[in-house]
């Protein structure tokens, strides 16, 4: 939603999105209400906090996609900065004779 609707915006940071995306167990499992139709998710009881509803019956997609992002931008960070001197040591080897 709309930055103009918001108050105290704090970006994420990368402990907090990984410890949430740790706590976050996939399950496979059918409703009660219809046993033959699997399905993919989480148990609500669960999950961390900052992705629980209030009551805890339930999540938030959108709060789950945004402690995603903040893995995988992390990650990126991380893959980038293992590339970048994975580089250096290859061309100071290449250097050596």
């Amino acid at each position: 939603s709309s930055r103009e609707l918001k108050t105290g915006i704090v970006d994420l940071s990368p402990e907090v999105a990984r410890e949430a995306l740790d706590g976050l167990q996939p399950v496979t499992f059918a409703y009660r209400s219809n046993p033959e139709d699997q399905q993919v998710g989480f148990i609500a009881e669960d999950v961390p906090d900052l992705v629980a509803t209030e009551d805890h019956r339930g999540l938030s997609a959108m709060d789950v996609v945004a402690v995603l992002t903040g893995v995988v931008k992390q990650q990126q960070r991380t893959i980038e900065t293992l590339e970048a001197r994975l580089r250096a040591i290859e061309a100071s080897g290449a250097e050596r004779p």
